[in-house]
């Protein structure tokens, strides 16, 4: 029976800790990953991601770099990036379907940079007036808490300004391996609800090692029941109750082959 998915991600989730350690913090860290991707755009650059349904603890679907990310000639510092990302078959890595992904991107020196993104035969870039809202604003390649939330209560939050993001220091264990890292609420410019990424970055290496995603809930028709059926599994954003699942209705959670590296 096989116990491995694509990128060699085991099939069925391991064993994750979160213990708070600081909610106020000063502590930085530079991630030069596009966010949230978790490739690097810097040539020769790989990664790997697999994502589970906490609810089964299956893996659910796998994205990884298909060869190292490459120069492009005579265009300075950008790359070019292609992805495939795999979803279950029968479970044998042989059987899943596979859908390719590219993008061309750079390391600017304040933040990592989507130039295009090429998907189910489609190209975004520039000259698309919506890719500047889906991908064009990428954010510090540094991360601290900007003070934006003040906590009201357990995953409950009330803002204090528009813009920032929320971090706070924890303790990630992944089979038994303990990584020091910020807990990050990767939250959009402006007061309208928005969806809320959550990477937990490691302190040492400035990589991602595990990351959700939590839905506001006029973006599901099924989002009161959702939260009904899972009260301790959201949080409270001035007032608006978010659901944490990613936009499959799942309520996953990604690890990356760095989280994994010492398994």
């Amino acid at each position: 029976m096989d116990t491995q998915g694509p990128a060699g991600f085991p099939l069925r989730l391991p064993e994750v800790h979160i213990e708070p350690v600081a909610t106020s913090t000063a502590e930085r860290v530079t991630c030069d990953e596009l966010p949230w991707w978790f490739v690097i755009p810097r040539e020769g650059e790989v990664s790997a991601a697999g994502w589970y349904d906490r609810a089964t603890s299956m893996l659910t679907s796998v994205r990884e770099t298909v060869e190292p990310v490459a120069a492009i000639p005579g265009r300075d510092g950008e790359v070019a990036i292609a992805i495939d990302e795999w979803t279950p078959g029968t479970g044998a890595a042989s059987d899943w379907g596979r859908r390719r992904i590219e993008m061309t991107a750079r390391l600017g020196p304040e933040r990592a940079e989507f130039l295009s993104v090429t998907m189910d035969g489609n190209l975004t870039d520039a000259t698309d007036p919506h890719f500047a809202r889906s991908w064009g604003d990428t954010g510090s390649r540094v991360i601290t808490d900007s003070g934006r939330l003040v906590a009201e209560g357990p995953r409950a939050y009330r803002s204090r300004q528009d813009s920032g993001r929320s971090a706070e220091v924890v303790e990630l264990t992944v089979d038994g391996t303990a990584f020091r890292c910020l807990r990050v609420l990767d939250l959009e410019p402006g007061s309208e609800p928005d969806e809320i990424g959550q990477p937990i970055i490691d302190l040492d290496s400035g990589r991602t090692l595990a990351y959700w995603q939590y839905r506001p809930p006029l973006w599901d028709a099924d989002s009161s029941a959702w939260l009904e059926a899972h009260p301790q599994e959201g949080i409270t954003l001035d007032g608006v109750d978010f659901q944490r699942r990613s936009c499959t209705g799942r309520d996953e959670i990604a690890l990356t082959d760095i989280a994994l590296a010492e398994r």
